[in-house]
């Protein structure tokens, strides 16, 4: 369900769940850190990029269904850890990482997006956040790089309303930084990765490393506590009724 690729120093990540809209399940969410940690280690991969199989969808974010089998709020809570765990593996990797969006992006799903460091999305891209609509809420990593990434009234825009927004939306609004169409996504993005190679790979890391240090100070912070909400939020009767209307209406 996950497709890594080699080429010219560059590893590909697909997520190969079309059917399901590449939607990530609990195997996924956990196995996202473990290949990174293998890339890491590559000397050959200089710059990672993760995209989605198909032309209509990079991630919809979770697996939905799986939201409403937790054994409890011990359960629920390590959800949220793992989840969250996943998103800082991508936020925290020392190479550059591109997402390249083919499609639609929600939830989780542009979670990933955002926990990469640059983002190329295709004019048919559809970006949104409707955890509140199904009684839920955002990994911490997520809303806080939201803030950091549009500011605070964009980002209540988007996660109070829970609406989708287009590509070109997307791009005034600074979720992504290129946009283009849907046949030159592969081009657009191999033409980003190269000229981010032209840098020395040392200086590249560091350049990362400082610009995303008080970010990752805030995710720390409130990572237990969210995880604390998002638990609290899987015990009341809005959550099951809600997701399971959405999955319904899916």
């Amino acid at each position: 369900m996950l497709q890594t690729d080699k080429t010219d120093n560059i590893a590909k990540i697909t997520i190969n769940r079309p059917g399901k809209r590449n939607a990530l399940n609990r195997g996924m969410i956990r196995r996202i850190p473990e290949l990174l940690r293998e890339l890491q280690t590559d000397d050959a991969v200089r710059l990672v990029i993760v995209t989605g199989a198909g032309e209509k969808s990079f991630c919809s974010g979770v697996q939905l269904d799986e939201l409403i089998r937790f054994e409890g709020t011990d359960d629920a809570r390590n959800y949220a850890l793992v989840l969250d765990a996943m998103f800082d593996a991508v936020f925290r990797f020392s190479k550059p990482i591109i997402a390249a969006i083919n499609g639609y992006a929600l939830g989780g799903g542009f979670a990933l997006a955002l926990a990469c460091d640059l983002r190329v999305a295709t004019k048919n891209a559809r970006i949104g956040f409707p955890a509140v609509r199904i009684g839920a809420i955002l990994p911490i990593g997520c809303t806080l790089q939201l803030v950091e990434q549009i500011g605070l009234g964009r980002t209540k825009d988007l996660l109070l309303t829970g609406r989708l927004i287009d590509a070109g939306d997307a791009l005034d609004f600074g979720l992504v930084e290129h946009i283009c169409e849907p046949r030159q996504l592969e081009e657009k993005t191999a033409d980003f990765a190269g000229q981010i190679l032209e840098g020395g790979d040392l200086a590249l890391r560091f350049s990362k490393l400082v610009t995303n240090h008080a970010v990752q100070i805030e995710i720390e912070r409130y990572r237990q506590s969210n995880a604390d909400n998002f638990a609290y939020l899987s015990t009341t009767p809005d959550w099951k009724q809600r997701i399971e209307a959405f999955v319904q209406n899916k």
